[in-house]
């Protein structure tokens, strides 16, 4: 699929992020122009563009995509404009009270999307994609590798649709309608995986990254996540061998994470520049990883 050259001068940006930018349509307020940053390959975000298509086609609450789009530099995608939405991470950084009531809202509309069966023709196995990466990752030692691996085998072997990165922003809501976003990681495999990220970041992430892209701190991404857990899963989340689970949930996540990028510092750690790798992959996977 070709992408498909738009006219920047029709179009106001109103916001960045971490992996791009997005534009209003000046003529046009029924959709969106999300660009990716230019060092974000053209194959990368044909596949998200070819899967968000998907997913929407299965039903799954989502915007819709239009077209596959370049500025000449950049690539990314006309999609549907949802009036009127907020990020469940917006609306709590304003109300704060209302934490509990939307993470078990997420966990709620996490179990219905775990419960449809994912086309693996066309998306791919997240505990594949993730042992193939730790496997073949020249930061890891090989130990850890093993150990890792490990437990990504330990997994269900499940075809069930997964988000890939469900957090507080990327669940919006608009006239009392619930839409997933960000559909770049949607795969399928064991739904313990969708738990991974939010792990990660809860406890790992420091609060300038968690108040710059989820609007929480700290405490408030921790307090979030046990919630949604405590719905999702009821009174087996105490459980030592389910919180067992989660601990090695998360040490995937994190060995994902240093395998992804050149250093544990590319959360805005700057504390950890200097040190030995060994020491930044104790700080992500747990001392326990070396027991």
């Amino acid at each position: 699929m070709e992408a498909k050259l738009v006219n920047l001068d029709e179009w106001e940006s109103f916001g960045g992020g971490a992996f791009g930018e997005s534009f209003y349509n000046k003529k046009d307020d029924s959709v969106i122009l999300k660009l990716n940053r230019p060092d974000i390959p053209e194959s990368k975000i044909l596949k998200e563009f070819v899967r968000s298509k998907a997913v929407y086609d299965m039903g799954i609450p989502s915007a819709e995509p239009y077209e596959f789009v370049t500025d000449g530099k950049r690539y990314g995608m006309i999609v549907q404009r949802i009036q009127g939405k907020q990020s469940f991470g917006s609306i709590i950084a304003d109300h704060p009270d209302r934490l509990e009531e939307l993470a078990c809202i997420t966990a709620d509309f996490a179990k219905a999307l775990h419960a449809i069966p994912c086309d693996t023709s066309i998306f791919y196995s997240r505990s594949q994609l993730t042992r193939d990466l730790i496997a073949a990752c020249p930061r890891l030692p090989d130990k850890i590798k093993t150990r890792l691996i490990g437990y990504i085998d330990e997994l269900e072997p499940a075809t069930t649709c997964l988000h890939g990165d469900i957090n507080p922003c990327n669940i919006i809501t608009a006239e009392g309608k619930l839409y997933w976003i960000d559909l770049g990681d949607f795969a399928y495999g064991d739904p313990l995986l969708d738990f991974s990220i939010m792990s990660h970041i809860s406890f790992y992430g420091p609060n300038p990254l968690l108040l710059r892209f989820f609007h929480m701190n700290r405490k408030q991404m921790i307090r979030f996540y046990e919630v949604m857990g405590r719905q999702y899963f009821g009174p087996v989340w105490d459980t030592p061998e389910h919180r067992e689970k989660m601990r090695r949930i998360t040490s995937i996540m994190a060995g994902k994470a240093i395998c992804d990028f050149p250093s544990a510092s590319h959360i805005n750690m700057p504390y950890l520049k200097g040190q030995k790798l060994l020491t930044k992959i104790n700080l992500f996977l747990g001392d326990r990883i070396n027991k």
